[in-house]
């Protein structure tokens, strides 16, 4: 049987008439007659008798009714639901998100997915960027958005959404703030400095070494780099931290940068999902929505 058949056949009951049915539900009376003759065939059964000049549903076709008045209805919900998924305004999309994108960018984009997409469930994971890319090689997560690695261009599809400059930066408040500075200078001050597995960590003590000096040891290392900026603005230690989470209202008007000249870590801020994966509609849908989104810092 055709769920659409049957569809027909309620609607000749409920309007009363094959004529009356088949304007209800845009079709010319010929088709649903054809319907009702479909369902019979199947059925082995009579749906309708004459009575006079009209026709009168048999107690089968009332029970057929009846009894698959919910699947009728359950398969039409499908139908658009499937419609849905396919077009991607339905799925689940599971994005894996360093600190820096989720404070500065995550939630004025989740805002705007949601609006234009409500249909589609977004999952969270957050994480440095080297766990978000072993995550994406093992297919926990579909979209990383953090630092762009392009240590393995053939596995991975990227695009970058902005660039960032990271530096050496410490509270408002703090002595070496308003005037340039030495390496000897900041060298000598307590630091708060994330974990060595971090590429801006890497990056900042291999710098310094290819200047000639060591590098320092941090009187706190965080695993978590969103802490950072917490812990310096309310005490003398100095830290590394992203220039664009320092354009942040809540962050500027605690922390600044150090007048450090030369001394940037300059990288790519972006999207990178394994080759083949935007196939899927949900995650071709949300890497298109990411290359629309204003990344400005802040913006929503």
């Amino acid at each position: 049987m055709d769920v659409r058949d049957l569809s027909y056949l309620a609607a000749i009951l409920r309007e009363g008439s094959i004529v009356a049915a088949a304007e209800a539900v845009g079709r010319t009376p010929p088709a649903l007659t054809k319907a009702v003759r479909r369902l019979e065939e199947a059925l082995q059964v009579r749906l309708f008798t004459r009575a006079g000049r009209g026709i009168e549903p048999t107690e089968a076709a009332r029970y057929l009714v009846r009894s698959t008045a919910g699947m009728v209805g359950r398969l039409d919900v499908i139908r658009g639901q499937v419609a849905e998924i396919a077009a991607g305004t339905q799925g689940h999309v599971r994005l894996g998100v360093a600190a820096t994108t989720a404070a500065v960018f995550l939630p004025g984009f989740l805002r705007g997915l949601s609006q234009a997409h409500p249909g589609l469930t977004i999952s969270i994971s957050s994480g440095m960027n080297d766990v978000l890319r072993d995550a994406l090689r093992r297919g926990e997560i579909d979209i990383s958005l953090g630092v762009i690695d392009r240590g393995d261009p053939g596995e991975t599809e990227t695009v970058t959404l902005i660039r960032d400059r990271v530096t050496v930066a410490a509270s408002l408040q703090h002595r070496l703030q308003g005037r340039p500075v030495s390496f000897e200078e900041i060298l000598a001050e307590k630091w708060v400095l994330p974990s060595r597995a971090a590429a801006m960590r890497q990056w900042f003590d291999a710098a310094l070494v290819a200047r000639g000096y060591r590098p320092p040891r941090p009187h706190v290392e965080a695993s978590s780099i969103a802490i950072l900026e917490e812990l310096i603005a309310g005490t003398g230690y100095l830290s590394f931290i992203s220039g664009l989470k320092l354009a942040l209202p809540s962050v500027a008007g605690r922390l600044r940068a150090l007048d450090l000249p030369g001394f940037a870590m300059e990288r790519e801020i972006g999207a990178s999902w394994m080759r083949g994966a935007a196939e899927r509609p949900a995650v071709r849908l949300v890497t298109e929505a990411l290359g629309r989104a204003d990344w400005a810092p802040g913006s929503d």
